[in-house]
């Protein structure tokens, strides 16, 4: 039944897959919620449901028009992407990683479209729109504009050619966007929603124990000791997605034979590598920061489906993944 309906792209494929998120942004709505813009339940869940939309469209785009093998454009993802975020351990609502992370998923969108385009010009736009939404996301929390550092390593080290206008605005958009930003909020009194800082502002007091940074052996040491690998039945979903990643990591390194589809893959990966490493350094985390892993999660998965399974196959791994979530999220 799951095989056949997400087979292909339909109304109905859709249609399910939308329905699954709008039951997770009702489901959020009833977590506590430690930040938002506003109070109401209402308008966060239609801020929820908006985001995890915007990251599904992006999900899709990567996923199946972009680098999926054009003769098998199967539609799996779409169930996968619901899933996926169901199988998250989120004890409370932070509205930042959500919102964030969608328009970090629309500017990677941008981003792959870039490396496929030819016409310099419509190029130049689509970076631009990546390094505004990049830009967008930087403003809720200043920690991401490490990763402006992403689409500059993928620049350098792919085989394409380059133009001037890329590195500029590259590094002149969020530099405009960024210090303007703040003047206005600023004057309107609006600073303090706004340019937070999830790793600065709470870890110096932690490594000031030491009085020097730790080197690295301390560093893991203390990574190990201090936090609470809190791994109860509500981990076990996200345990079993996280088994299938590294699963299809090595399948899709062994089927990808293209110098720049390798890169891409590989900055992929260590994006996902290096967040896990940086949401690891809290010791309290809302749930909500998973969000930034979503995408690499679903097109990494989905590489699975890529060459064509019996059915019988598909429907055990997606049966397989609901029953987890039915049972170790809200039965047990």
């Amino acid at each position: 039944m799951i095989a056949k309906t997400f087979e292909k792209f339909s109304y109905t494929s859709v249609g399910i897959s939308t329905l699954l998120l709008f039951g997770v942004s009702y489901y959020y709505t009833t977590l506590e919620i430690n930040w938002s813009f506003v109070e109401s339940k209402t308008l966060n869940g239609i801020l929820i449901f908006g985001a995890l939309l915007l990251s599904n469209y992006a999900i899709d785009t990567v996923t199946r028009q972009i680098t999926i093998e054009r003769s098998n454009r199967n539609v799996y993802h779409l169930l996968l992407y619901p899933l996926v975020i169901m199988s998250y351990p989120i004890e409370s609502i932070d509205m930042r990683f959500i919102l964030s992370s969608a328009a970090i998923w629309a500017a990677w969108r941008n981003v792959r479209i870039f490396f496929e385009l030819n016409n310099n010009s419509k190029k130049i736009k689509r970076l631009f729109d990546a390094c505004v939404l990049l830009s967008f996301s930087s403003l809720m929390i200043l920690d991401n504009l490490i990763i402006f550092l992403y689409p500059l390593l993928v620049l350098i080290t792919t085989n394409i050619k380059r133009d001037l206008k890329h590195f500029i605005v590259l590094f002149m958009t969020p530099l405009i966007i960024l210090p303007s930003a703040y003047v206005l909020l600023s004057f309107l009194s609006l600073d303090s929603y706004l340019f937070s800082s999830y790793f600065f502002a709470d870890q110096f007091q932690a490594l000031d124990e030491y009085k020097v940074i730790p080197n690295s052996s301390r560093f893991f040491l203390t990574l190990f000791r201090d936090y609470n690998f809190n791994l109860t039945y509500s981990y076990v979903p996200i345990t079993i997605m996280f088994v299938l990643f590294v699963i299809s990591v090595i399948i899709k390194f062994l089927r990808t034979y293209s110098l720049r589809r390798r890169i891409l893959d590989g900055v992929g990966v260590l994006f996902f590598i290096l967040t896990c490493l940086f949401f690891s350094m809290d010791q309290q985390l809302s749930g909500s920061e998973f969000h930034y892993l979503s995408l690499p999660t679903v097109y990494m998965v989905s590489q699975i489906f890529v060459k064509k399974l019996k059915s019988s196959y598909v429907n055990f791994i997606f049966m397989s993944l609901i029953a987890s979530i039915i049972i170790f999220k809200f039965l047990i």
